[in-house]
């Protein structure tokens, strides 16, 4: 059976923050390194992409009144595949 780990944050940043929180993100995609989320008192790390990586963007605008309320979600996905060679070299 298979094992699923899952934690959501939802926090209210500055601009500076927010995009500091993704240049991280990045940083560890593009070095292959563990991704670590923290949040609500929790974390939880992921493997880094050996692959390639789906990515899905949506964007909403939506006008309330006088006030606009703006959604962007950025997901990304990829699938870790074992090397076959990674047991020999720790024997």
């Amino acid at each position: 059976m298979a094992e699923k780990t899952e934690l959501e944050v939802e926090s209210k940043q500055s601009r500076k923050d927010a995009a500091e929180m993704l240049r991280q993100i990045a940083d560890e995609i593009v070095s292959g390194d563990e991704i670590t989320v923290e949040g609500n008192n929790a974390s939880i790390t992921v493997p880094g992409s050996t692959e390639d990586i789906k990515t899905e963007l949506e964007a909403e605008h939506e006008i309330k009144g006088e006030y606009d309320q703006v959604e962007v979600e950025v997901e990304l996905e990829w699938t870790i595949i074992p090397d076959e060679n990674s047991e020999d070299a720790d024997e």
